[in-house]
């Protein structure tokens, strides 16, 4: 009799024991519902997201649906890119499921809940979520650049990487474009990417975004701002960019009258007019002047350095050329060169040897000497 009362005892017990287990703890048997985030802020007239994991017994169908939705709102289930109501659990992977909540622009603020239900022969679960609409809420989008500021001429490319980052509770597709100068070539996109103008963020996640900017050959010297717009799920990051052209450089060594040649007498200088000329978008400075002529010449510049030639201006300098007194008649060449630190040009002029005229008054001189010499010993002899 007493080990009958202590059976009925201890069964009284586990009774009591199984009254007082949570309801929500029996029906998760074999089912269970699960999201990293169960409550988030919205705005009205937006769309929420959830993503919801079933895990449970393999092989069971779960039926998913959604208790207290307010009245005006729309719930929906997606998977694999469909709009689903069940899910097959597999040890093989993990469903993952987005609810995806549409709230009327005319909400009111405050809290709302709902709650998940999936149901299956293996077990039930429940899930509540959580929604406040407010007017504003936290998250946002940026769009930032380690390096804003790129410089160089304006002949070369300028690419730019750029991170967008979601911070809000929301997948994001944003739609990516630029201003700038007219007639600049600018282009947003996706890193990675060649044509695509549109990148897709996951909530709380970043992606790359590579901007090419390609100016106009012979744009001006100066600094050229450019704007990068990243906007989508009513989110609008931007990002100011600068573009700072120093120019190109384009020297060139010419003369005024486009010859290049000189006649010159031995050991006697001559001067032949050049012109430096600025074919570039940017000053130059400091120009200097240089020659290689044949061994024994010297060739000078007036001025030996030009201080600065400002673009599409120009300089003459004269070139003085002096031969060796031991040149020969005929045409020699000589190099004359023209630099910066960025550019450079040459030329190659015809140095021609001419016989002084002296010389010419000398050999007419000789000629008649011997003449009148040869006349006299004819005169002389002749008569004998």
């Amino acid at each position: 009799m007493p080990l009958i009362k202590r059976s009925l005892t201890m069964l009284a017990a586990l009774a009591l024991l199984l009254l007082a287990i949570p309801a929500s703890a029996q029906e998760s048997t074999g089912v269970r519902l699960l999201t990293p985030y169960t409550g988030i802020s919205v705005k009205a007239g937006d769309a929420a997201s959830f993503n919801l994991h079933v895990r449970g017994t393999s092989g069971a169908t779960v039926k998913l649906s959604v208790e207290g939705l307010p009245q005006g709102w729309d719930a929906s289930f997606k998977g694999g890119g469909f709009v689903i109501d069940s899910v097959v659990i597999s040890d093989e992977f993990d469903p993952s499921i987005t609810l995806e909540i549409d709230i009327p622009a005319d909400t009111s603020d405050g809290a709302y809940s709902l709650t998940v239900v999936g149901t299956s022969p293996a077990g039930n679960d429940r899930l509540t979520l959580g929604l406040t609409v407010a007017e504003t809420v936290g998250g946002s989008v940026s769009l930032t650049s380690e390096f804003p500021d790129l410089q160089g001429p304006s002949d070369a490319k300028f690419n730019y990487t750029l991170e967008l980052r979601n911070d809000t509770a929301d997948e994001i597709q944003f739609g990516l474009q630029t201003q700038g100068p007219a007639g600049w070539q600018i282009q947003a996109r996706p890193s990675g990417q060649s044509q695509a103008s549109t990148v897709t963020v996951q909530p709380g996640g970043s992606e790359r975004v590579t901007v090419d900017v390609d100016p106009p050959d012979f744009t001006d010297a100066g600094s050229y701002p450019v704007l990068v717009q990243a906007a989508g799920g009513g989110q609008t990051a931007e990002a100011q960019l600068t573009v700072v052209i120093t120019g190109t450089y384009d020297l060139a060594l010419t003369t005024p009258d486009q010859r290049l040649n000189v006649d010159v007498e031995s050991g006697k200088p001559g001067e032949l007019k050049l012109l430096v000329v600025n074919n570039g978008t940017a000053p130059v400075t400091g120009v200097t002047l240089s020659s290689t002529p044949p061994r024994g010449w010297d060739v000078t510049f007036t001025p030996s350095t030009i201080a600065q030639i400002d673009p599409g201006a120009s300089a003459e300098v004269t070139a003085t050329v002096t031969p060796s007194d031991q040149a020969i008649t005929g045409d020699y060449l000589i190099t004359l060169r023209t630099r910066v630190d960025q550019a450079s040009d040459e030329i190659q002029i015809r140095a021609t040897v001419k016989t002084s005229t002296v010389w010419g008054l000398v050999g007419v001189g000789v000629i008649v000497v011997a003449l009148g010499a040869l006349a006299l010993v004819f005169r002389r002899f002749g008569r004998r």
